[in-house]
């Protein structure tokens, strides 16, 4: 459900870091304290923009745009984004994966509500 509140978490943070340039990251796990479907994503990176993707399944690839398979969307550096994306909760989990062409990517995923 979409609000317009200030963005409120609603689970603990995953942190994502693909070991290196063009190289997924490994899937997390994010589960909620409750339901919700909005995710806090944070790219802490200064030179890297990072190519993110959640889904409902841990089985699934992200890619770099402009090869086979791209899907997600860019957080670019040093900045976040709010999207809405499957629900997860207690009960069920969503997963996330994240890329770059640059080394040294460090992005955050919260889950919650809010903008």
């Amino acid at each position: 459900m979409a609000n317009n509140i200030p963005f409120q978490p609603m689970g603990k943070t995953v942190c994502l870091i693909p070991s290196g340039a063009n190289t997924q990251s490994n899937v997390v796990t994010i589960t909620a304290n409750s339901p919700c479907q909005q995710y806090l994503v944070t790219n802490h990176t200064s030179n890297a923009s990072a190519i993110v993707r959640i889904e409902k399944t841990n089985n699934f690839n992200v890619a770099i745009p402009g090869e086979a398979g791209a899907e997600g969307f860019c957080v670019a550096p040093y900045s976040h984004v709010v999207i809405t994306g499957p629900q997860t909760g207690q009960t069920s989990n969503s997963f996330a994966r994240v890329i770059s062409n640059q080394a040294g990517l460090i992005v955050t995923i919260v889950p919650g509500e809010g903008l």
